[in-house]
C-alpha cells in the first residue's frame, strides 16, 4: 500500500469517528488536521492551474471546519439561516443544512456550492445554490479566486416555487433567485487526486471532499 493510500484511509477513518452527530473530540480533530498536513505535500496534482479538468466535477464534503465565527465548530448538518448562508441576499429565516456539495467546471469556470437544506420540521427539502466564477493565477497555481454573485433556491423533484416559499416561510413575492455584489473569496486546493480533495478557504475553513459520479445540480458535466 502506498503512503498516499494509507494516509487517505487513515484520514477517512478519522473523519468517520465522530460522536454520531458530526462533531469531533479535540483529540480527533487534531488527528484529522495532522493527517491533512501529511497528505498535502503528496498531492498528485501539485498545480491545479495546470490540470483544472482533473479538479473539476461534483464533490461532496465529508469534513468541514467552517471558518466564519458563526459556524466555527459546527458539523456539516446544523441549523442556520438563509441570511447567513447567502451574504444577506435572502431573508433571516431559519433552516437546517444537511449536506454540502461543490461543482467546478473547467470550461465555464463555474465554482458553485450546492447545499441540501430542509425546513426545521423536516417536511420540505431543497437545494440552495451559490453560483460563482473562478480564476487562477499561474503564480498561485493552487488558489481558486471565486466571485460569488448569485444564489438560487431550487426544489427537489420539481417542487414549485410557491411551495418552496410557503414551506420555508418566505413572503409570497420573495424572489428565489437573487444577485448580489460578489465578495472577494478564495479557496486553495492543497490536495487532489482521483477521488479526494482538500481545500483551505480564505475565511479559515478546511474541507475534505469526495468525488461524486452523478450529473451536476447547478451545471452540466455531460
Amino acid at each position: 500500500m502506498s503512503e498516499i493510500t494509507q494516509l487517505k484511509a487513515d484520514l477517512l477513518a478519522a473523519i468517520q469517528d465522530d460522536d454520531g452527530s458530526g462533531r469531533y473530540s479535540e483529540e480527533r480533530t487534531e488527528s484529522v488536521h495532522a493527517l491533512i498536513g501529511k497528505l498535502t505535500p503528496l498531492s498528485p496534482i501539485a498545480r491545479p492551474f495546470d490540470e483544472q479538468a482533473k479538479v473539476a466535477g461534483p464533490w461532496k464534503s465529508l469534513f468541514a471546519q467552517f471558518g466564519p465565527k458563526h459556524t466555527a465548530g459546527k458539523p456539516i448538518a446544523h441549523e442556520t439561516s438563509f441570511k447567513l448562508l447567502t451574504f444577506n441576499a435572502l431573508p433571516n429565516i431559519p433552516l437546517r443544512m444537511l449536506e454540502v456539495e461543490q461543482e467546478i467546471h473547467s470550461v465555464s469556470k463555474d465554482y458553485n456550492n450546492v447545499q441540501l437544506i430542509e425546513t426545521l420540521d423536516g417536511t420540505l427539502r431543497a437545494y440552495l445554490i451559490m453560483f460563482g466564477i473562478y480564476k487562477i493565477d499561474p503564480d498561485q497555481p493552487q488558489r481558486y479566486s471565486v466571485d460569488f454573485s448569485r444564489v438560487a433556491l431550487r426544489g427537489l423533484d420539481g417542487a414549485a416555487d410557491d411551495a418552496l416559499r410557503q414551506g420555508f416561510g418566505f413572503d409570497p413575492v420573495q424572489p428565489l433567485e437573487v444577485a448580489f455584489k460578489p465578495p472577494a473569496l478564495h479557496s486553495d486546493v492543497v490536495f487532489c487526486d482521483g477521488d479526494l480533495r482538500i481545500n483551505f478557504g480564505s475565511m479559515g475553513g478546511v474541507y475534505v471532499m469526495s468525488r461524486l459520479h452523478h450529473g451536476g445540480h447547478s451545471v452540466s458535466f455531460a
